[in-house]
């Protein structure tokens, strides 16, 4: 198997995690981040595996910013335009602790299922 079905099943495992790995990213960050920083940074620690495109993350951002997890405001770039940037909330910190928690049991059984991990007997 390669090509389209490969991406596309990359494509469809990735969109479970999305939420989760941009409250992981800004929670790296130490700093708020714009939308295009956010999704250059993801496309870059994927290695090009994933593809972090507008559609996806920005529509990702407003519905996380809505739910109470992100904040946003308006800032002056240096280059005169502005900005609209994302931190964390209190409430983004816990959600992330509980979407790590839960993938790493997720994870755990995965692997242990596929053989890729010993079972802890």
């Amino acid at each position: 198997m390669g090509g389209a079905a490969t991406v596309a099943k990359i494509d469809q495992m990735r969109k479970g995690t999305t939420d989760m790995m941009i409250l992981k990213l800004l929670a790296d960050a130490g700093v708020p981040l714009h939308g295009y920083e956010i999704i250059q940074r993801l496309d870059s620690s994927s290695c090009g595996l994933f593809e972090f495109k507008d559609g996806l993350i920005y529509p990702r951002l407003h519905q996380m910013a809505r739910d109470g997890l992100l904040i946003s405001r308006w800032i002056d770039a240096p280059n005169g335009r502005r900005r609209k940037v994302y931190s964390l909330t209190e409430r983004g910190r816990r959600q992330l602790a509980a979407d790590m928690a839960h993938w790493q049991d997720f994870s755990q059984v995965v692997n242990r299922l596929l053989g890729l991990e010993e079972s802890a007997a």
